[in-house]
C-alpha cells in the first residue's frame, strides 16, 4: 500500500512534466509559424493558425507559465526573424540575443495578462476573448513599437496581411486594426478547435470556424485607392550597389556614388522622361559639401537625366554622425533644405547603454559612431523641372515601421512617400524584403504611391493599393522606373495614426482596471 501511495504523486509529476514538455514544443512550433509569415518564407495567413496555437496553451494557464510559454514562441520568433542583426553590428551575436529577448519579454507580458484577464466574467465567451486578447495584444504590441529607446515596430503581425484580404482594412485603421483583427482571427480559429469546453452548444465551434473564415474573406469587397488626384510622377529609384566588403568599397572615394551616377547616366541615354530620382541612403560616399568629385559626380548625373535626384548624405560633425536626404538640382546644386533621420534603430544604427554592452562584447564597438536623430517634419519638397512642386512624405531606411512619423508627412500634404534605404549591411538577408513588405502596408494605409529605393535592395515602386509596380534583387545594381499617381485625399488610418498607439493603451488599460475591480470585489464578497 505504501509504495502504491508514493507512485501517485511520482506519476502526476511525470505526466505534468510530459505535459510541459509538449506545451514548449508547441509554443516553439508556433513562434516558427509566425516567422513563416514574414519574407522570405513569406506564408501570410500562416500568422492566424499560429497565433491561435500559442494562444491555446496560454489562456488555460496561470500567469508564470503562460509566461514562459510565450516566451518560448517569441524566443523562436525573434531569433528567426532578425538573425540579420548580427551582421549590422559587425558580427556580435549578443545584440541579436539582446533585441531578440527584449521583443520576446513584450510576448510574454501580454500572455500573463492574456492569463489574467480571462478570469474576468465576460471574457469566457467567444466575442468576450476575442475583444479582450486583440485589445491586450495591440496595446502590447504598440508598447513594444514606441519602448524602450525609440521601440522596434518590426514583426507586427499587420505587415504580412498585404497580400490577404485582411490588409485592405489598413486604410481604416492602421496597423492596430489589421493586427487586431488577425488576433480576433485566431481566437475564433483557437475555439474552434477547444474540446475543453462543456457549457458550449452543438453549433459553437462550426460558428467560430464560419465566423474566422468569413472575416478574413469579407474585406476583399473593401476598394482600395489607385487613381491620380494631383497628376503622376516619373519616378527612378537608383540601386548603385555596394560591392562588399563594404567599409572597403567605402573608403574609395567616389566608388559608391559613381556606381549611381553611372545607372543615372545610363538611364539618361535611354531617353526616357524622368521626373525625379532616388538615390539610397548613404548613396553618397563623402558629404558633397565638402568634397569635390563627389558634387562633380551628382552634378553630372543631374544634368544628364535633366531631374532633380534626391541623394543621402551621411554628415559628421563634432563626433556626432546624421543621415540627411537633400536634392541636387540640375542647375543650382544641392539643396539648402535637407531631411534628417527622426529615429535611429538600437543595435542598428546606436547602441543602448554601449558602455555595458560593450563591456559585455567587444564587437559593439565596431558600430563606431552612434547616429544621431533629427527633429524635423517629414513633410519634404521637391521642385521638379516642369515647374511642379511635389510634396514628399519621406522617411529614411527603418523609419518606414514608424507608422506616426509617415503620418505627420501625408497629413502636412506628402503626395507620395519616399523610403531612401541603405541595406548593405543585412548583405542578401531576409530584412530588405521585410522592409519592403512594410512599405507596401504604409503605400494601402494612407492611399500613397511608395518608392523604397535602397543601395542594395531590396527596392520596391508601390502603387497606392499596395500592388508592386517593380520590384529589385538583393546585392546587385538596379534601376527602376515607373510612373505613380500622386494623391492627396486622407485615410482614416492616416487621420488616427498620431493617436492609434495612445487609444490601444487606454484600452488596455481600461481592461487591467476592469480586472483589478472584479479581483477585489471577490475578495471582499469572500471575507463576508
Amino acid at each position: 500500500m505504501g509504495r502504491g501511495v508514493s507512485t501517485v504523486p511520482q506519476k502526476r509529476l511525470k505526466r505534468g512534466l510530459k505535459g510541459t514538455a509538449t506545451d514548449l514544443m508547441l509554443c516553439l512550433i508556433a513562434g516558427i509559424g509566425l516567422w513563416a509569415a514574414f519574407p522570405d518564407v513569406s506564408l501570410p495567413l500562416l500568422v492566424i493558425p499560429s497565433f491561435a496555437l500559442v494562444l491555446s496553451r496560454v489562456d488555460r494557464v496561470g500567469a508564470w507559465r503562460a509566461f514562459a510559454y510565450m516566451l518560448t514562441c517569441g524566443m523562436t520568433f525573434w531569433l528567426l526573424l532578425i538573425p540579420w542583426t548580427i551582421q549590422a553590428t559587425g558580427g556580435s551575436k549578443l545584440p541579436w540575443i539582446a533585441l531578440s529577448f527584449v521583443e520576446a519579454f513584450f510576448f510574454a507580458v501580454w500572455a500573463s495578462l492574456e492569463s489574467g484577464l480571462m478570469r474576468l466574467s465576460w471574457a469566457n465567451s467567444a466575442a468576450g476573448q476575442a475583444f479582450v486578447t486583440a485589445v491586450s495584444w495591440v496595446g502590447i504590441e504598440q508598447l513594444r513599437s514606441h519602448f524602450p529607446w525609440s521601440g522596434f515596430p518590426w514583426g507586427n503581425l499587420a505587415y504580412p496581411q498585404v497580400a490577404t484580404p485582411l490588409g485592405r482594412l489598413a486604410p481604416w485603421g492602421g496597423e492596430v486594426l489589421v493586427s487586431a483583427v488577425v488576433v480576433v482571427c485566431a481566437v475564433l480559429l483557437r475555439r474552434s478547435f477547444d474540446f475543453s469546453r462543456e457549457d458550449q452548444h452543438w453549433y459553437s465551434r462550426p460558428l467560430c470556424f464560419a465566423s474566422a473564415c468569413a472575416i478574413v474573406i469579407i474585406p476583399m469587397a473593401l476598394p482600395l485607392h489607385a487613381s491620380q488626384e494631383e497628376g503622376s510622377i516619373t519616378v527612378a529609384a537608383i540601386q548603385g550597389n555596394i560591392e562588399l566588403p563594404a567599409l572597403e568599397t567605402y573608403a574609395q572615394i567616389g566608388k559608391v556614388t559613381g556606381n549611381h551616377a553611372r545607372l543615372t547616366s545610363e538611364l539618361a541615354q535611354t531617353g526616357e522622361k524622368i521626373d525625379l530620382v532616388v538615390w539610397g541612403e548613404s548613396s553618397t560616399d563623402r558629404d558633397p559639401k565638402y568634397n569635390r568629385l563627389i558634387a562633380d559626380l551628382i552634378s553630372s548625373s543631374a544634368k544628364d537625366i535633366n531631374a532633380p535626384i534626391l541623394v543621402g548624405i551621411t554628415r559628421v560633425e563634432q563626433d556626432r554622425r546624421y543621415n540627411y536626404m537633400g536634392v541636387w538640382y540640375p542647375d543650382s546644386g544641392l539643396s539648402e533644405s535637407y531631411y534628417g533621420k527622426q529615429i535611429p534603430v538600437p543595435f542598428g544604427e546606436y547602441i543602448p547603454a554601449r558602455s555595458l554592452v560593450s563591456r559585455l562584447a567587444t564587437e559593439a564597438a565596431q558600430v563606431g559612431i552612434d547616429l544621431e536623430a533629427v527633429e524635423n517634419s517629414s513633410r519634404f519638397d521637391v521642385q521638379l523641372e516642369d515647374g511642379r512642386t511635389v510634396p514628399l512624405a519621406l522617411g529614411i531606411c527603418f523609419e518606414v515601421a514608424y507608422e506616426d512619423l509617415l503620418a505627420e508627412g501625408v497629413n502636412a500634404g506628402g503626395q507620395i512617400i519616399v523610403i531612401p534605404s541603405n541595406n548593405y549591411h543585412f548583405g542578401t538577408s531576409a530584412e530588405g524584403a521585410q522592409q519592403a513588405q512594410i512599405s507596401q502596408f504604409r503605400a494601402i494605409e494612407f492611399a500613397r504611391s511608395t518608392v523604397q529605393a535602397s543601395t542594395t535592395g531590396n527596392s520596391v515602386l508601390v502603387r497606392p493599393n499596395g500592388s508592386l509596380l517593380s520590384q529589385s534583387g538583393r546585392m546587385q545594381s538596379a534601376t527602376l522606373t515607373g510612373d505613380l499617381p500622386l494623391r492627396s485625399s486622407l485615410t482614416w488610418a492616416a487621420h488616427f495614426a498620431p493617436y492609434s498607439a495612445k487609444i490601444s493603451w487606454v484600452l488596455t488599460g481600461i481592461l487591467l482596471v476592469a480586472l483589478a475591480f472584479q479581483t477585489i470585489s471577490r475578495s471582499h464578497r469572500k471575507r463576508r
